[in-house]
């Protein structure tokens, strides 16, 4: 949550949402009610000796003191290109801290920057929270293209739909040029007929 906005809490200290829907012609109404708890999570990034190492802490508050969160999961994600890629989780002990080794073998950008996401995933008490760091601990990786690449997004397209594109030209343009040929040959019977009738009239 941010730090300048300030929720009234209800008797169990939790934050209580409520969303209402009067409906229409095609939707009927409906509500719905959700209670948080609010949580502060900590993400701390370390590398000894090339062994990567993220360390979490969770803690919330009762009667303005603080309280480790234990026993939940926190699930480690990295974002990819249409999705998050889970590449850890980690279970809080007792004192609300957990810490648990990140893959060496995850490719990042061209100079191996990542997005390491921790988070409460769809967590009963807490709802979804989550917290961002970008470091530099993937493999770089490059994304450009090579030149004899064939794809629909280049500006080259593949040899298949060249292929299949000209076939298809070639059927439309024949059938014009088939239709084009009938009308003239029966515009040249049309006439043969009217001289032969003119011949047989004389």
């Amino acid at each position: 949550m941010a730090n300048n906005i300030s929720l009234p809490l209800n008797k169990e200290g939790l934050w209580a949402f409520s969303t209402q829907f009067s409906g229409n012609d095609t939707i009927k109404a409906g509500s719905s009610e959700l209670s948080i708890k609010d949580v502060k999570l900590e993400m701390t990034l370390t590398e000894v000796d090339s062994i990567k190492t993220i360390s979490l802490k969770a803690v919330t508050s009762e009667n303005k003191k603080e309280i480790p969160v234990s026993g939940e999961v926190i699930m480690i994600y990295v974002p990819r290109m249409f999705s998050l890629l889970p590449v850890g989780e980690a279970t809080l002990d007792e004192n609300g801290t957990a810490n648990l080794e990140f893959p060496s073998d995850i490719p990042g950008d061209s100079e191996g920057n990542l997005t390491i996401i921790s988070r409460f995933d769809e967590n009963p008490t807490f709802g979804n929270v989550e917290k961002k760091i970008d470091k530099k601990w993937g493999i770089p990786a490059s994304n450009s293209t090579p030149a004899a690449h064939r794809a629909l997004w280049t500006k080259t397209p593949p040899m298949w739909m060249i292929i299949t594109l000209s076939i298809l030209l070639t059927g439309v343009w024949g059938h014009y040029l088939f239709a084009i040929i009938s009308l003239i040959m029966i515009k040249r019977d049309s006439n043969k007929k009217k001289s032969k009738k003119i011949i047989t009239t004389k």
